[in-house]
């Protein structure tokens, strides 16, 4: 098992009006960051909103071993929130998986990670720990969801939640 190490920012273009933080007129810059550690205790970080996972030297995450694609999945950092995308095994014939905690993951969904998940590719004994600041605060998509229940909810929740 082979892990190199990639380490860069990405900028994104602004839409239609300069950004307060950016280093160049019209430029955000976004700075994400992620470790992998091995099951050996070898660790390292990256800093990358996106970064593509495989055996290719393409890859911003190389890993070598078993079973491993040249492109195998995408850790995406998207606002508070950390994804695993699986990028191979929907065919039959295709036995390169990809697994969170020991389950079995459908190639092309986003997966949400909390900090401290064991992801493998490949093969489960592939293994690493993903780790990264969680975000704090409120989740967007939560606060959507609670509003929705609390809209359906009968008057005594109501109710009682105003109190």
């Amino acid at each position: 098992m082979q892990l190199s190490k990639f380490s860069s920012t990405q900028n994104v273009r602004c839409p239609r009006r300069r950004c307060p933080n950016a280093r160049r007129p019209g430029y955000l810059h976004v700075t994400a960051v992620f470790t992998l550690m091995d099951g050996q205790g070898q660790s390292m970080t990256y800093n990358k909103a996106q970064s593509i996972i495989g055996s290719s030297s393409s890859c911003d995450v190389k890993v070598a071993g078993p079973k491993v694609a040249e492109q195998h999945a995408a850790i995406i950092q998207k606002g508070k929130q950390t994804f695993l995308k699986p990028l191979v095994g929907e065919d039959m014939l295709d036995d390169s998986r990809s697994w969170k905690d020991g389950v079995a993951l459908r190639p092309g969904v986003s997966y949400v990670l909390a900090s401290g998940c064991r992801l493998a590719f490949g093969t489960p004994e592939t293994c690493f720990t993903i780790g990264f600041e969680e975000g704090t605060g409120s989740n967007p998509l939560v606060e959507m969801m609670m509003k929705g229940m609390l809209a359906s909810s009968s008057p005594e929740v109501k109710r009682a939640l105003d109190s």
